[in-house]
């Protein structure tokens, strides 16, 4: 997928990697050729439809189909009336993402006049596009711009009820952002109509915000995990089931190594506590990366990686916690939430590290607060005075992103200046922004408000005097510590908490973690034997993202070498 794909709209009110499919209708839809859809008759099985029935309906596990006769229509039911999306006939095809990863529909296909249609599972659509080398790809650029074009214009029977200016319900926008969800916002307080209209034919009737509806289906004040699953849109897990390699962790490093392992023929599975990305897939735009050279999103980037593992069989957990790592031989054993138990031949740690949280007075009591810049805080803080804590590139380019949006974005840092801390081309741009500020030689000490977030008291760390700094949001990039809480006594740790791999790794080390090949660790592997660390979470990493895409795709081999050791 070409850099065109992803297209800024910087004043638009949808995420800028959901746009930019004007004009391209016949990717969109494409009309297959007979050797197409010749190429594609042996991967399904034909289907006939009846005049006025639904071939699929919202909320069925989603698949592909070729329309042979007739024609079949796409009708998205919403709080309005039932609405057209699209409309196949022969040699065209429906489908999107979800027929690729086995989630369910977000919308509805009715037969328009009697049909007659080759149906294929997603299993065996997977097995087109990773083997059909040409017309896969026509399929998954198709896939990828209908979901684009689903969310831009928020078709899918998907509602997120609540004030988003409340942590809860913008702590579930974020989710369904970032998962790539196409949904529409509520708002008790001024949506009255339209939120009865929704809730007419649900199940629940809750005045508990907030809401997520999905069909007829209601989710009072639901976690990730009840959405994702709900949705569908997460891997169902079995409980015993021996993969060859777990990723811990679905940031540049975990889907770098669950592309490269699965692309290999081994048997994978990726457990993420949220969404696909990790602090890269929170970050407006990245323009370091090679080969963007003028930049993209973050989520844009960690999309196409996600998809790219799933298109070669990765198995992929959303919203799925691991609580303990139990290393064994041969198998290691993986405790997740819900009670769940899986087994694996090697374990890749890929899960990062989470910015840390600073002694502020009333962090916790405010929804204000953010750790990432994604379009959808940009939303929040349209118009609006916000405040950010640090000096590194993460913050620099959520200073940058933002100013388009706020009114004020104001930077804090205890240093005096951002020369030894951010990328010379972003301090270059932030001087050139009138409506970026930045407080050197400052600290916050409490966050002021009512109802919401309405000011910050500071103290400048030089002089002592303190003062009220305007603010309505603030956003948080300092420090960071490793995602390790379900590491087990076996793994060697430096005294940051990081996961100690390779060389770094001495004698003492292995003695107390119970080594005990003859070989020593391989590059990136731990003190426990087939277990890895790779990216942020490992010690002495480089935080960037090419580092951790590098290192989770190096990592694969020595993860062969590990696995045939053992097979020896």
């Amino acid at each position: 997928m070409s850099t065109e794909m992803i297209e800024e709209l910087a004043e638009d009110d949808v995420p800028p990697w959901a746009a930019g499919t004007q004009g391209r209708e016949h990717e969109l839809f494409p009309v297959l050729n007979q050797e197409e859809m010749d190429l594609l008759r042996p991967y399904g099985e034909e289907r006939h439809y009846a005049q006025g029935t639904n071939v699929w309906s919202a909320g069925d596990i989603s698949a592909f189909f070729l329309v042979l006769e007739g024609a079949i229509e796409v009708i998205r039911s919403g709080v309005e009336q039932h609405q057209v999306i699209a409309t196949h006939y022969p040699g065209q095809y429906l489908g999107e993402i979800y027929s690729m990863t086995g989630g369910r529909a977000l919308v509805t296909g009715v037969a328009l006049e009697p049909v007659r249609a080759l149906f294929i599972d997603s299993e065996n659509i997977r097995r087109v596009i990773a083997t059909e080398a040409d017309l896969g790809e026509k399929i998954l650029l198709s896939f990828i711009l209908r979901r684009m074009r689903m969310i831009a214009n928020r078709l899918g029977n998907v509602s997120l009820i609540g004030n988003t200016e409340t942590a809860e319900t913008a702590d579930l926008q974020r989710f369904l952002s970032r998962n790539g969800i196409p949904f529409e916002v509520l708002n008790p307080e001024r949506d009255h109509s339209a939120i009865e209209r929704r809730l007419a034919n649900c199940d629940i009737q809750s005045n508990q915000w907030p809401q997520v509806v999905y069909n007829n289906k209601v989710l009072v004040q639901p976690s990730h995990r009840e959405v994702a699953e709900q949705m569908g849109f997460t891997a169902q897990l079995d409980c015993g089931v021996t993969y060859d390699v777990a990723v811990i962790g679905s940031g540049p490093a975990g889907l770098a190594a669950a592309v490269y392992a699965a692309s290999e023929g081994l048997s994978v599975v990726v457990l993420e506590n949220c969404a696909p990305g990790g602090q890269a897939g929170s970050s407006s735009k990245i323009e370091n990366y090679m080969g963007f050279p003028t930049g993209i999103s973050g989520q844009a980037l960690m999309g196409r990686a996600y998809l790219q593992a799933q298109k070669f069989g990765a198995q992929i957990a959303l919203a799925r916690e691991l609580l303990s790592l139990e290393c064994g031989d041969p198998l290691h054993k993986l405790r997740i939430d819900g009670g769940d138990i899986l087994y694996a031949r090697a374990v890749v740690i890929a899960s990062g590290a989470i910015y840390r949280q600073p002694a502020i007075d009333g962090l916790d009591q405010f929804g204000g607060v953010h750790y990432g810049a994604s379009h959808v805080e940009g939303e929040l803080c349209r118009g609006q005075d916000v405040a950010i804590i640090g000096g590194g590139n993460s913050a620099g380019q959520a200073a940058v992103y933002l100013a388009k949006r706020a009114r004020q974005v104001n930077i804090l840092i205890r240093s005096a200046s951002l020369v030894h801390s951010m990328s010379d081309y972003l301090i270059q741009r932030i001087d050139r922004l009138p409506n970026v500020h930045l407080l050197p030689h400052t600290e916050v000490k409490k966050i002021n408000g009512d109802q919401a977030m309405q000011s910050l008291s500071i103290v400048n760390n030089q002089s002592g005097e303190t003062s009220e700094l305007a603010a309505s949001h603030l956003f948080i990039f300092i420090g960071a510590q490793p995602g390790t809480g379900f590491a087990s006594d076996e793994l060697a740790l430096d005294s940051k908490g990081f996961v100690l791999t390779g060389n770094a790794l001495d004698q003492d080390h292995l003695k107390s973690s119970g080594w005990d090949l003859d070989r020593s660790p391989y590059p990136l592997e731990t003190s426990c034997s087939r277990v890895f660390a790779v990216g942020d979470v490992r010690s002495g990493s480089i935080k960037r993202v090419a580092s951790a895409v590098g290192e989770g795709s190096v990592c694969v081999q020595f993860v062969h070498r590990a696995i045939s050791d053992d097979d020896q």
